[in-house]
C-alpha cells in the first residue's frame, strides 16, 4: 500500500500500462498445442512448427498470443474447411502478437498453424543454448514465469491450460527429453532423428519442457512409475542418490495426497547451465546439476540434504502447482510455499536424523527476519508485468508461506489438514484454483474458522510480536498477552500500529506438569491461566507459530537457565530467535542473548547450534569493535571447545550424519570467527591433502577447510586452488574450489577473483554468486563494490532472469552510512526493474544494522569485559 500511495499521481497510467500485459479475456482458449522443435545448435536458433487447437468463445477477427523473439514465417487459421492467412501485428512492449483474419471466426473449434524461427539464447530462459564441461552444446527450456512465449507463440498465462503434443527433431546421437514418454523415434530428416512424445495431461504453458543434447541416464521405478535421472555424458553414475530419493519421495506423496502420481513417468535432468535451482515441469524436472548429481559414497551430508530437499520440493509441485495450478501469478505463493512446507515431510520419514523438522523452525526465523522490514510485502501481492511477477519469487512466497502453513497444520491437526489438502486437489485436479479455494477446503474439512484466520496472515504485510507477561498466583500462573506488528527498526516498532492478527498459539510454563495450552489470540490483548506456579512462560510452545515473542528481562534469564532441560530443540531455536529480535529493537542488551547462547553450550543438536553460530557470526561481523576482537575470539573459543572435543576434528567410523554436519559447522566457526590456531592448522592440513588428492579427504570438511586456509593464503595457494578448479571430477568438488576464491583476504587476490567472475571461464549462472561472495567478505566489500560499479553492464546481463536482483540484494551486507549513500546514488542511476522492493530492503537492512551497532557495540564490550575470559556456563 505504501508504494501505491507514494506514486499516487502516476497510478492511473501505471495501472493502464500494467493491465495491458494480460491477454484479452473471453475471446479464445487453447485446447491443444502440437509443436515441433528443430534446434540448430551450431547457429543458435531453432525452427518451430505449431498447430494450436483453440475454442473460440465468441465471433472475432483477432486472436492475441504471447510471443517474444519469434520470427513468424506463415500463419493460417482454419475453421472447419475454411482456412485464412492471418496478418501478424507485433505488440513488442506487451510481449504479444495480434493475429488478424479478414472474415470473423465464429464461436467453436479452430486451428492456428504457425511456422516460425526462434533464438537459442544465452540467457537461460525460453529455449536456450547451454554447454557441458566438454564444450558440447545442448538446448533446454526454462519457461517459468513468462518465457514459454520465447519458444512457441502461446496463451502464456497459467489459467490457459491445454494438452501438448511435442516433437523434437534432434541431431543424430542426441537424446531428446520432454514431459511425456517417447512414442516414436524415427531416423531423419537427413542426419537427424525425429522424436515424438505422447500427449500430455492438461497443463499451463510454463510447465512444458524440452531438453536436447548428449545426455545419459540411470533408471529405476516406484509405484509402477519409471524414473530416470539424466546427466551429461560421463556423469550419470552421480545420479544414483537422486534416483533413490525420488523413488522414496514418490511413494510418500502417492500415499499422502491420495492421488497417484499423474504423469506416467518422471525424469530428473541435471543441466550445467541453469539459472534457477530447479523447475517443476510436469514429468520432466530440470535442475542445476550441482543440486542433483553427487558422488554417493564421498559426497557431503549437507549437499545430500540440499539435493533431497530440492527434489522433494519439485516433486510436491507435481500435485500442488502442476495438477492444480494457480489462476494467476498473485497466488504463486501458495504453489511455492506449499512445496517448501511439504518438502520436509517425506524427508522426516526417510532420513529422520537429518532433522528437517528443526530446519523448518529455523526457516521460520529466516522468514520472520524478512517480514520485520518495513519494505516487506503481503503474501498475496498483485502483479501484472513480467518484472512484477518475477519479484514475487522471494522469501515471502517460499519461506513465510511455508511457515504460515506449518502453523495452520499445527492448529488444525496433521490429519485434518491433510484431508483439506486432498479435498482441494481432488476438486481442482487438471484445472486452476485460487487461495480462497484452498482456505475454503480447509474450513469445510476442519469446521474451524480458517477462512477468517488466514486473511490476517495473507492480506497484510509483516508479522506480530506477542508480548508475554506472567505472574504466579497461588498454584496457577496468570498470563497477559498483547500483540503488535514487529519491526527491526526500533522507531517504527515503537510507533502506533493498528494491525491485528488471529494467532493460533501455544503456551507452556516452567512449572512441573504444566503442559502446553493452545489458544486463538484474536484481540490486541487477552489473558489466560496456566496450572502451576511458573517463573517463565514460553509463548511459542512447540515452535509451530509464525510470530515473535517478547519476554520480560527476568523471564529471559530464567529461560536461559532452563533452556536445555525444559525446552525441546525446536523451542530452543525459536526462543533464541525471539531473544535476538528483542536485542534488535533495544529491549534487551546483546549480553542477554549471549547468556542464553551460553546456556546451550552442552547442546549437541546440529540445527540448534547452527542457528546459534549464525547469530554469533553476525555479532562478530557487525557488533564487535576492532579493539574487542581478541576478547570476543577468546570467549568464542572457550564456548565452542567442549563441543569440538566431543565430536572430534577427524571423522570417525560410525559417525552419524548429524555429527558430520555438526563437526563442519564447529570447524568453520572456530576457524573463521574464533581464529582458533588449531582449527586453522587443521584447515591447512586438510586443504593440502585435498589439493593433492580430492578423494583422500572428507567432503563434509573439505569446503570449510579450503575457505579457512584462504584466510591467510597467498598467491601460491590461490594458484593451486585455481588449477584444481579446472580438473574436478564432480560438481560438488568444483564448487568447493570455486567458492574458496572469494574467501582470501589479500585485495589483489580478490581482484583476480572478480576479474575471473566475468571471464568466459565462468558460467553466467555462477558469475554473480562469485561477485557477491567477495562483497560478503569483510576484506573484500569495498573492492567488490568498486568492481560492481565499474562492470555493471556486464553483471546486469549475467545470471539469467532469476539473478536480476542478486547484486541489489547483496548490498544489504553493508553496515555503514557512507556505503548506504553510495548504494542509493548508484541504483538511483541504474534501476533494476525486477528488484524495486529488494533495493528498498537492502537500504533498510543497512540502516537497521547501523542503528543496532550504535546501540549494542558498547554493551557488547562491557559484557565481554565481564565474561570474555570466563567461557562456559
Amino acid at each position: 500500500m505504501k508504494r501505491i500511495l507514494a506514486i499516487l499521481a502516476f497510478v492511473a497510467l501505471a495501472f493502464s500500462w500494467a493491465m495491458a500485459q494480460r491477454l484479452p479475456e473471453g475471446i479464445a482458449r487453447p485446447q491443444n498445442y502440437n509443436v515441433t522443435f528443430t534446434p540448430d545448435l551450431q547457429n543458435a536458433k531453432f525452427e518451430g512448427d505449431e498447430t494450436i487447437t483453440i475454442q473460440v468463445l465468441k465471433p472475432t477477427s483477432e486472436i492475441t498470443l504471447n510471443a517474444v523473439d519469434i520470427d513468424f514465417h506463415d500463419v493460417t487459421i482454419t475453421r472447419g474447411s475454411n482456412s485464412q492467412k492471418a496478418k501478424v501485428t507485433p505488440q513488442t512492449a506487451k510481449e504479444m502478437v495480434v493475429l488478424t483474419v479478414e472474415k470473423p471466426l465464429p464461436a467453436g473449434t479452430a486451428k492456428i498453424h504457425i511456422s516460425y524461427t526462434g533464438i537459442l539464447n544465452s540467457e537461460m530462459r525460453g529455449l536456450y543454448l547451454g554447454k557441458d564441461d566438454q564444450g558440447r552444446k545442448y538446448a533446454a527450456t526454462q519457461f517459468e514465469a513468462t518465457d514459454a512465449r520465447r519458444a512457441y507463440p502461446s496463451f502464456d498465462e497459467p489459467d490457459y491450460k491445454a494438452t501438448f503434443d511435442i516433437t523434437a527433431v534432434a541431431d543424430k546421437g542426441m537424446a531428446a527429453i520432454s514431459n511425456q514418454k517417447v512414442v516414436s523415434d524415427q531416423p531423419g530428416p537427413g542426419e537427424k532423428h525425429t522424436v515424438k512424445f505422447a500427449t500430455t495431461a492438461k497443463m499451463s504453458s510454463y510447465l512444458a519442457a524440452l531438453v536436447v543434447g548428449n545426455f545419459e541416464y540411470v533408471e529405476g521405478e516406484a509405484d509402477g512409475i519409471p524414473i530416470r535421472v539424466y546427466a551429461t555424458t560421463g556423469k550419470k553414475e552421480m545420479g544414483t542418490f537422486a534416483l533413490q530419493m525420488a523413488g522414496d519421495i514418490l511413494k510418500y506423496y502417492d500415499n499422502y495426497f491420495g492421488i497417484k502420481y499423474p504423469y506416467g513417468k518422471l525424469d530428473l535432468v541435471g543441466l550445467p547451465d541453469f539459472s534457477a535451482g530447479a523447475m517443476e515441469n510436469t514429468g520432466c524436472i530440470t535442475f542445476r546439476e550441482v543440486i542433483l548429481l553427487i558422488d554417493d559414497k564421498q559426497g557431503s551430508v549437507d549437499l545430500k540434504k540440499s539435493i533431497a530437499s530440492v527434489i522433494s520440493h519439485e516433486m510436491a509441485h507435481q500435485w500442488f502447482g502442476d495438477l492444480v495450478t494457480m489462476k494467476w501469478w498473485d497466488d504463486i505463493w501458495l504453489n511455492e510455499g506449499f512445496a517448501t512446507w511439504m518438502s520436509s515431510k517425506p524427508l522426516e520419514k526417510i532420513k529422520p536424523d537429518w532433522n528437517f523438522d528443526l530446519q523448518d523452525v529455523s526457516g521460520s526465523g529466516g522468514a520472520l527476519n524478512v517480514d520485520s522490514l518495513a519494505n516487506t510485502r503481503p503474501i498475496h501481492q498483485d502483479a501484472e508485468t513480467p518484472a512484477q511477477i518475477q519479484e514475487l519469487f522471494d522469501g515471502i512466497a517460499y519461506g513465510k508461506t511455508a511457515a504460515v502453513l506449518r502453523m495452520l497444520e499445527a492448529y488444525l491437526g496433521e490429519s485434518t489438514f491433510q484431508k483439506g489438502v486432498n479435498a482441494y486437489l481432488k476438486q481442482h485436479e487438471y484445472a486452476n484454483a485460487t487461495a480462497s479455494d484452498f482456505w475454503d477446503a480447509q474450513a469445510r474439512t476442519s469446521s474451524k474458522p480458517v477462512d477468517k484466520i488466514m486473511p490476517t496472515w495473507v492480506q497484510q504485510a509483516g508479522a506480530p510480536i506477542v508480548n508475554v507477561k506472567a505472574q504466579c498466583s497461588g498454584n496457577s500462573t496468570n498470563v497477559q498477552l498483547s500483540q503488535k506488528r514487529y519491526y527491526s527498526d526500533r522507531a517504527k516498532f515503537e510507533a502506533p500500529n493498528e494491525q491485528l492478527w488471529q494467532i493460533p498459539l501455544c503456551l507452556k510454563g516452567s512449572a512441573s506438569g504444566s503442559g502446553a495450552k493452545c489458544e486463538l489470540l484474536t484481540s490486541r490483548e487477552q489473558s489466560f491461566t496456566l496450572p502451576g506456579c511458573s517463573n517463565w512462560v514460553l509463548g511459542n510452545a512447540g515452535a509451530a507459530g509464525y510470530y515473535r515473542v517478547g519476554y520480560e528481562p527476568e523471564a529471559v534469564r530464567a529461560l536461559a537457565a532452563d533452556a536445555e532441560s525444559k525446552l525441546s530443540p525446536a523451542e530452543r531455536i525459536s526462543a533464541q530467535n525471539d531473544i535476538w529480535a528483542s536485542v534488535r529493537i533495544a529491549r534487551e542488551p546483546v549480553g542477554d542473548y549471549l547468556a542464553f547462547a551460553q546456556g546451550l553450550q552442552s547442546d549437541r543438536n546440529e540445527v540448534v547450534l547452527e542457528d546459534v553460530l549464525g547469530r554469533l557470526d553476525y555479532i562478530d561481523h557487525y557488533l564487535v569493535s576492532p579493539s574487542d576482537k581478541d576478547q570476543f575470539r577468546s570467549w568464542l573459543r572457550q564456548f565452542l571447545t567442549p563441543a569440538i572435543k566431543d565430536v572430534g576434528w577427524e571423522p570417525k567410523p560410525g559417525d552419524t550424519d548429524e555429527q558430520k554436519s555438526l563437526r563442519a559447522h564447529l570447524f568453520n566457526a572456530l576457524g573463521y570467527n574464533a581464529r582458533d590456531p588449531e582449527a586453522l592448522a587443521e584447515a591447512r592440513k586438510i586443504s593440502d591433502k585435498a589439493l593433492a588428492d580430492p578423494s583422500s579427504v572428507d567432503h563434509d570438511l573439505a569446503g570449510v577447510a579450503l575457505s579457512l586456509a584462504a584466510l591467510n593464503g597467498g598467491p601460491d595457494f590461490y594458484d593451486k586452488v585455481m588449477n584444481a578448479l579446472k580438473n574436478t571430477k564432480s560438481p560438488e568438488e568444483y564448487y568447493e574450489y570455486f567458492f574458496t576464491l572469494p574467501q582470501f583476504t589479500d585485495p589483489k587476490l580478490l581482484e583476480r577473483t572478480l576479474q575471473f567472475a566475468v571471464s568466459p571461464e565462468v558460467r553466467s549462472q555462477d558469475a554473480l554468486q562469485l561477485v557477491t561472495s567477495v562483497l560478503a567478505n569483510p576484506a573484500g566489500e569495498k573492492v567488490a563494490w568498486d568492481f560492481i560499479r565499474q562492470h555493471w553492464p556486464e553483471l546486469e546481463k549475467a545470471g539469467g532472469p532469476f539473478a536480476s536482483a542478486t547484486v541489489v540484494g547483496a548490498t544489504g551486507v553493508f553496515c555503514d552510512a557512507g556505503m548506504r549513500d553510495q548504494v542509493t546514488d548508484f541504483f538511483a542511476a541504474h534501476k533494476v526493474a525486477a528488484a524495486e522492493r529488494t533495493y528498498k530492503q537492502s537500504l533498510e537492512r543497512i540502516n537497521n544494522c547501523v542503528e543496532l551497532k550504535a546501540e549494542q557495540e558498547n554493551k557488547l564490550a562491557s559484557w565481554l569485559g565481564q565474561h570474555g575470559s570466563a567461557g562456559g556456563k
